[in-house]
């Protein structure tokens, strides 16, 4: 099979589960829902469900056009890293205020607002390119003002399902969201790889905006939300000071928002120099690269899926802190397979421990224990971690660059572990949780 074939299928099935969301809903057992899509019931949150899903397509042709697009330009892998670096910075630095942001504005009006900003950017970048005008500089430039609209996006975007489902559904709801974002990951890289391979990088650019653009619509089909609280008349430094206190008062929050920074900062510095390492271990281009994002994403998918499934249980953080154990062992043999399809498989898992079953389990902690009134700015600094990976890809580059690969990201992981254990076994806050 052709991989412009792979990927007719990939959104052939994307498309199929998005089309039989009606039918899951209305499935019965024993005269009760399906669990694993219990949020679905609510129209706001299926109608954001399926935002999710074009969204997170569009971020993962995204990356994964942005990283061939630097490499075909610059030839260099520690360039690659820059880029993302460049783009970690506002992650980094506006995430909080976007936090703060949207406990005081209209948080789906801020995210229409900020998937409309993104769009553009990503068309203007794709006119440049199929133009011929289009250098390194212009990519530092846009990916920095991408960085900068993306950190005003998630905290939005995380505190908007509150609003969508009641709290018993709570943790459904972030593993659907999660599920469908790696339903998106799983289509977007395989899209991407195809339209490169088959027209270039500035035609999958143009499909990349399209699918920013088509997205927004849902949002405007979202009805009726309840009523919030006011917000208080405050500075933004006093509200940024009330977030940071309620994390620190509650060793819950801090706790499992420690294991998360470590986690991306380490575990996930891999993620946006991906295509230099299937180059230079891997031997292989666009399409196999796409086709190892399709195995992470399918991984991810069946880890959220089995998050769904459990429905509120107990032991939440056991799971969670079990999860990074794994990821340790799947993702050091992943740095030191020569062979492609071994990689596929352990890359597979890799999907499964990390986006799949962490992430989403994190995040219901997270929302679980934090007061409404501040969940955005806690939830904004929840997202300090995503961004923080943007960073450590460059340092990850650097030191492949000195040692190789295997040894770069073994070391990262190791890390990793180190900070699961101190956090997640040693320190008794998660053991307490479960009691």
């Amino acid at each position: 099979m052709t991989f412009a074939g792979l990927s007719i299928l990939a959104a052939g099935l994307f498309v199929m589960t998005l089309a039989s969301y009606p039918l899951l809903v209305r499935f019965k057992s024993d005269g009760h829902r399906l669990q694993i899509f219990t949020a679905l019931r609510y129209s706001n949150f299926r109608w954001f469900w399926i935002n999710g899903a074009t969204q997170s397509m569009a971020q993962g042709m995204q990356f994964l056009v942005l990283g061939l697009l630097v490499l075909d330009i610059t030839e260099s892998s520690i360039q690659l890293g820059l880029v993302a670096f460049i783009y970690g910075i506002p992650n980094l630095a506006f995430s909080m205020l976007g936090g703060i942001i949207a406990d005081r504005s209209d948080r789906l009006r801020l995210l229409i607002s900020t998937r409309f900003g993104v769009s553009v950017l990503v068309l203007l970048l794709a006119i440049m390119k199929v133009t011929g005008v289009l250098e390194i500089w212009h990519v530092y430039v846009i990916m920095f003002l991408l960085g900068t609209v993306q950190a005003l996006n998630n905290p939005a975007r995380q505190a908007l399902v509150a609003d969508l489902v009641e709290r018993k559904d709570m943790m459904n709801a972030v593993a659907l969201h999660a599920m469908v974002n790696q339903s998106g990951q799983i289509v977007g890289p395989a899209l991407a790889g195809g339209i490169i391979e088959m027209a270039g990088t500035g035609p999958a650019l143009f499909v990349n905006a399209g699918l920013y653009l088509s997205g927004i619509i849902f949002l405007f089909l979202i009805k009726d939300l309840p009523p919030r609280a006011p917000a208080l008349k405050s500075s933004l430094v006093g509200d940024l000071l009330s977030g940071l206190r309620a994390i620190r008062s509650t060793p819950v929050l801090y706790t499992i928002i420690g294991m998360a920074v470590a986690f991306t900062f380490f575990a996930m510095s891999y993620r946006q120099v991906l295509p230099a390492f299937t180059r230079d271990m891997l031997d292989v281009g666009a399409g196999g690269t796409g086709l190892l994002w399709l195995s992470a994403g399918l991984g991810s998918l069946l880890g959220s899926l089995i998050v769904a499934s459990l429905g509120n249980f107990r032991h939440k953080a056991r799971l969670m802190v079990g999860s990074l154990l794994v990821l340790f062992v799947v993702l050091t043999l992943f740095a030191w397979s020569p062979w492609y399809w071994a990689s596929w498989i352990l890359f597979f898992f890799v999907g499964v421990t990390s986006l799949g079953l962490f992430w989403p389990l994190a995040t219901t902690l997270v929302q679980l224990n934090v007061p409404n009134e501040v969940r955005g700015r806690v939830l904004s600094v929840l997202q300090l971690a995503p961004a923080v990976h943007f960073l450590s890809g460059l340092l990850l580059a650097v030191g492949a660059e000195a040692v190789g690969w295997p040894i770069a990201i073994t070391g990262t992981v190791a890390m990793t572990l180190l900070v699961t254990v101190w956090l997640g076994i040693w320190r008794p806050v998660l053991r307490r949780l479960e009691e």
